[in-house]
């Protein structure tokens, strides 16, 4: 989840320890900005890790996850991470399509379930999981939010804030999950009746949820499982995330090695790691996803989690023929009169 606890502080954390002779043993992996965050999970884990290899590890930031699989194509010809974290199964394709990522099992796949593992090519690791929902102040808004047709209710014109799904996963999450409710071209009709609805397009999730927490909006588009963040740290239980009778979008997010990495071993032994309890553990309170290792017990915050009775996915190769089709019909919509 690009996580409500990167609001306020979003910067580059560079982890290190004793660094190896001409820096060998050094890591580079590029994510999006709440994996970095102060309380994010990279402070969590990153330490950790290094502790166990002897290494040096460099977390760098580049934006959302669509801006992450851009920095990566940037540098096809000279690489300079070995890792990336955030690729989802919505972006798989369109990444593997790229050619700028190598092929890895862990020996430890088996800790995911198997219905989770969306890269049947196997590039991309699993390691959390959760769904999209709009979530909202029961406070200032007096709506029973049934279907995804409550969206177009008149009493939320010019107050909802979504992301760009260019730029942002679960900006590109709503639009897929869309298609897969009103079908294609319903979809179309759906967005022309709710842009009245739309307060503003954020690049990226931060920006949403910085602008709800702060009171410019009452509802934005976030994760299922968002409500537990403001139960727990606000001790907040009236942000509520709608349930939605048609279901809701499910998101995995994975990581991969970079094509070219001269750190190979290091990139394997961190995907390893990953999936270990003691990663996974963290997850829940940084990331506020859910964990793939289902040894991992989870907060009774989480029990303001959003459990979707029915769980939405569009295929993968759906998704890499349609996609471009479909946010350019998107932003044609958005910028029409």
């Amino acid at each position: 989840m690009k996580k409500i606890i990167s609001i306020l502080f979003i910067s580059i954390f560079l982890f290190g320890c004793v660094q190896q002779e001409q820096n060998e043993n050094n890591l580079t992996i590029y994510t999006y900005d709440s994996m970095v965050s102060e309380y994010g999970l990279g402070p969590k884990v990153i330490s950790k890790f290094e502790e166990q290899c002897n290494c040096k590890v460099n977390l760098l930031s580049k934006g959302d996850t669509g801006q992450v699989l851009t920095a990566i194509i940037l540098e096809k010809d000279s690489p300079k991470a070995d890792v990336v974290i955030g690729i989802d199964n919505s972006l798989v394709s369109n990444a593997i399509d790229t050619g700028l990522f190598e092929k890895f099992t862990p020996k430890n796949i088996e800790i995911v379930p198997e219905n989770l593992r969306f890269d049947k090519e196997g590039y991309f690791t699993p390691f959390d999981y959760g769904f999209f929902a709009f979530v909202y102040d029961s406070k200032k808004l007096d709506l029973d939010f049934k279907n995804f047709n409550s969206l177009l209710d008149s009493k939320l014109r010019n107050r909802v804030v979504i992301q760009n799904p260019r730029t942002s996963s679960p900006g590109l999450g709503l639009l897929l999950w869309s298609v897969s409710v009103y079908g294609d071209p319903g979809y179309k009709d759906f967005w022309k009746e709710f842009k009245p609805n739309i307060l503003t397009v954020t690049t990226g999730w931060d920006e949403s949820a910085g602008l709800f927490r702060v009171g410019e909006t009452p509802i934005y588009l976030s994760y299922a499982t968002s409500p537990p963040y403001y139960a727990e740290f606000e001790d907040i239980n009236y942000f509520i995330a709608a349930n939605f009778s048609e279901g809701h979008y499910l998101q995995i997010e994975s990581m991969a090695i970079v094509k070219g990495t001269k750190n190979r071993l290091l990139a394997e032994e961190f995907i390893e790691f990953s999936l270990e309890k003691e990663f996974q553990k963290e997850i829940p309170f940084t990331q506020f996803m859910f964990p793939v290792n289902q040894s991992v017990s989870l907060p009774d915050a989480f029990d303001y989690a959003l459990h979707p009775t029915k769980q939405l996915e569009l295929s993968s190769n759906l998704v890499k023929e349609k996609q471009e089709e479909w946010i350019s019909e998107w932003e044609k919509i958005m910028v029409s009169g």
